[in-house]
């Protein structure tokens, strides 16, 4: 077995076609088919299989392409860790983020980041919180930065709540909540309440916070995007409760109200999370500190 053979077969597992492998690889079929039998037979197992005109992995082959993967990972690592052990401003990074992170927390941190290092390779992945974890244990992702809500096995990864989230209560300024400071759980029953459905962990937050009892007598409706809510909610279709991060340039430009909501609080904590057997190059380790750094916002007085 040797690293051609592996790269051989990460490819055709992914294409399952050994005509587009050989181009990717700038070799011939002949070449590809060899480099396959060879790596089948160091393992005395068979990885692909022929149904018809169609490859597909066996079990074994699915089996062994997670640790593949891993062993072409570590070796990319090692090389570029090597390059870069003197040197962080070089490298690659590769972030998986929530969409709540990824569209209104990190685009400012990644630019911060950037003016330090502006040549390292940053690329951004925004997915739903499942899928992110995916692209975490198949070695696709570096670091993923989401909701400390989702909780890791500190068996396997490390996680650290380097950020502060509170969540508010945002009227319209047309809504006659928005002359007031304050106001109670009662307060709010008569309005629409704009929320996620219910797969999303923001949901699952709000609902925590809450409680069932009180989200049952509340009328809602689900919105699958929280840009959506915060427009319907400028737009006076109905009231919600979203991160200050979310809202914070609507706040400052008068076009949504906060609205402090006595007896209540929704706090938690944005996280970085990485396999605990992750070899951190000089450039990720840059950005980690950054993100150790950070403080939040001082929050802006309710109107």
């Amino acid at each position: 077995m040797n690293f051609t053979q592996l790269k051989a077969f990460v490819i055709l597992s992914e294409c399952l076609n050994v005509t587009e492998t050989a181009e990717k690889l700038y070799c011939t079929q002949p070449s590809v088919s060899i480099k396959i039998r060879k790596l089948e037979s160091s393992l005395d197992t068979v990885l692909f299989e022929r149904s018809g005109n169609r490859l597909h992995l066996t079990e074994q082959g699915r089996i062994f392409r997670q640790y593949a993967l891993e062993i072409m990972h570590l070796t990319q690592t090692a090389a570029e860790h090597i390059r870069q052990y003197d040197d962080p401003s070089h490298g690659k990074i590769s972030l998986g983020a929530s969409h709540f992170t990824g569209n209104y927390l990190l685009p400012a941190l990644i630019a911060a980041y950037k003016q330090t290092a502006p040549a390292v390779d940053i690329s951004l992945n925004i997915l739903g919180s499942r899928q992110l974890i995916d692209s975490l244990d198949q070695h696709e992702t570096d670091l993923l930065i989401m909701s400390d809500q989702i909780r890791f096995d500190p068996r396997h990864y490390h996680s650290k709540t380097f950020l502060p989230d509170e969540a508010i209560l945002i009227v319209s300024p047309e809504n006659p909540l928005s002359q007031q400071t304050h106001c109670n759980i009662q307060d709010i029953l008569p309005y629409t309440f704009l929320i996620k459905p219910s797969h999303s962990e923001t949901r699952k937050f709000l609902q925590q916070q809450l409680g069932d009892t009180l989200l049952s007598q509340l009328t809602t409706m689900e919105i699958n995007s929280l840009e959506a809510i915060k427009h319907c909610v400028m737009h006076n279709l109905g009231i919600s409760i979203l991160s200050r991060l979310t809202v914070k340039h609507e706040l400052a430009g008068g076009q949504l109200i906060e609205i402090k909501l006595e007896d209540l609080t929704f706090k938690r904590g944005i996280s970085y999370i990485y396999h605990k057997d992750k070899h951190l190059s000089p450039a990720i380790r840059r950005f980690l500190h950054m993100l150790d750094q950070q403080h939040p916002a001082p929050s802006s007085p309710a109107a």
